[in-house]
């Protein structure tokens, strides 16, 4: 996790540009096109990561093209879809 003050390194690697940090502060109250940056306190302070960035960024040009995106899946959800599958292949056996 990163600081959230310090995440414009990030969303420079994406975008060329790097956001102020009162940017990055905004896009994680207020949020852009009604999607808003997923953040987490950690050490007293807000921090985000470059997977929540990245997702931000796609529910944001979903949202401005007027495309449907499905909802971000958590690692917890993909590891128990993973064992259900590998559950399912044992049964077969």
């Amino acid at each position: 996790m990163i600081r959230l003050s310090a995440a414009g390194c990030i969303v420079e690697d994406y975008s060329g540009e790097r956001p102020s940090p009162s940017t990055m502060h905004r896009w994680a109250s207020r949020g852009l096109h009604g999607v808003t940056l997923r953040t987490a306190y950690a050490g007293g302070c807000r921090r985000t990561t470059d997977e929540w960035i990245r997702e931000f960024f796609a529910a944001v040009t979903a949202a401005k093209t007027g495309e449907s995106i499905s909802p971000p899946t958590s690692a917890k959800s993909r590891r128990q879809s993973a064992i259900d599958r590998a559950k399912a292949e044992l049964a077969d056996v």
